[in-house]
């Protein structure tokens, strides 16, 4: 099936602007880490802080239903907040949920709990213990959010817990009721799947942390200058969860003007109608991913000073963009989305979904490559892998700085 369908060389034509490093302050109180907040602070794996409105869970379990739609008071430190924080007022039945697919390897930073962190075994991070006339590593200090509660996680995701408000005039109606029955964040999504939780052990070298490595400590690795030991393993449970800002949970305006970000790009993803809502979402996320190919069309030009010219004619290809797109599943990721459209036709009701997807800045480099590595692939099945253009895919990647 064609699901907007897009010619590579218009994608290697036209782009958006390239993007823009930037840093942020942590904040304090979970109010100011929700998902409205993504754009203001750093996400995404490698970057100096923890993914916003993100915390590991207290317990890992198969089933955390009953804590959707419970409030994280504004009291409430960042440092302190779990699931088991979440209040449950006469509001929170007007939040349901729904299970979705959600798929993407993951390498990024959570926020948790000091108790959390104590639940799991897992010492505060080793920051503050630097070596007498050794610097911090470059963003090391959003390592240390709040008193030092943010948490390496490498992870597979398999499907998501989330919110959904049938009756928003409902709902706004309850919480503007009584000052107690709703604060400004809720507990919105649980995020299932398997994965490895990270230990940081202290500031360290490649080479030092390299001498380790053969020394038998296999389990030490190094991510923005710090080391980290595998720490914790879990496998096919919901591990994190995610607070939504309530007076924005049903509030679409971002889908007409996205916001923006120095730490990246976002993408509005539409999907067309479709028989279930979730293959609408995956739709909508394909058509992000797309999108983001797009990008990867103008940092590779930008980046090169490369006329497309060059391999035009051999990239106007649907393959091409679809495969780019399938490994964009890495770097972009789904923020929110708007409530599901529901559409009668002919064959009953079909589902138009809309989502806000997010391309950390960082990751471009290696979305690049995913975009090079896929026309070299096409052209290789359709016997068009020439040396000529085999030698300027090269050239276009050791300019990229990419090594293969």
């Amino acid at each position: 099936m064609r699901l907007f369908a897009l010619s590579l060389g218009t994608v290697l034509l036209f782009g958006a602007a390239g993007f823009a490093a930037g840093c942020s302050g942590s904040a304090k109180k979970p109010d100011d880490l929700s998902t409205t907040k993504m754009g203001e602070g750093q996400m995404g794996p490698n970057l100096a802080g923890p993914r916003q409105g993100v915390y590991l869970r207290a317990s890992f379990d198969d089933d955390p239903s009953h804590f959707i739609g419970r409030f994280i008071a504004s009291s409430v430190e960042a440092d302190d907040v779990d699931e088991n924080r979440g209040i449950q007022t006469e509001c929170s039945k007007f939040v349901t949920y729904k299970e979705v697919n959600a798929s993407g390897t993951f390498d990024e930073y959570y926020n948790s709990s000091t108790t959390v962190r104590g639940g799991l075994g897992i010492s505060n991070p080793a920051s503050k213990a630097m070596p007498a006339g050794v610097n911090a590593p470059e963003g090391a200090a959003g390592l240390e959010h709040g008193s030092g509660t943010s948490i390496r996680v490498k992870y597979e995701l398999q499907k998501k817990l989330v919110a959904n408000v049938e009756d928003p005039a409902g709902f706004a109606a309850c919480c503007d009721s009584s000052p107690d029955n709703c604060t400004g964040i809720y507990i919105g999504e649980f995020w299932y799947g398997h994965g490895t939780l990270y230990e940081n052990t202290g500031a360290q070298t490649g080479a030092s942390v390299g001498v380790s490595a053969t020394q038998g400590q296999g389990n030490l690795e190094v991510a923005d200058g710090w080391a980290w030991r595998k720490a914790t393993e879990f496998k096919d449970v919901y591990f994190a969860f995610r607070v939504m800002d309530r007076i924005a949970a049903d509030d679409c305006a971002w889908a007409q003007r996205p916001p923006k970000s120095a730490d990246g790009q976002y993408f509005v993803g539409v999907s067309p109608p479709a028989p279930t809502e979730d293959i609408a979402r995956t739709a909508a996320m394909r058509h992000a991913r797309t999108q983001a190919v797009q990008y990867m069309g103008e940092f590779i030009n930008s980046s090169t000073m490369n006329s497309s010219s060059v391999i035009q004619g051999y990239v106007e290809s649907e393959n091409v963009v679809t495969t780019a797109a399938e490994g964009m599943a890495n770097f972009v990721k789904d923020d929110r989305y708007c409530a599901p459209e529901q559409i009668e036709t002919p064959e009953g009701v079909k589902y138009k979904v809309t989502v806000l997807a997010f391309f950390p800045e960082e990751k471009k480099q290696e979305a690049a490559a995913t975009t090079l590595d896929a026309i070299e692939k096409s052209a290789e099945k359709d016997g068009k892998l020439t040396p000529d253009l085999k030698k300027s895919l090269g050239e276009l990647r050791k300019k990229i700085g990419i090594k293969k």
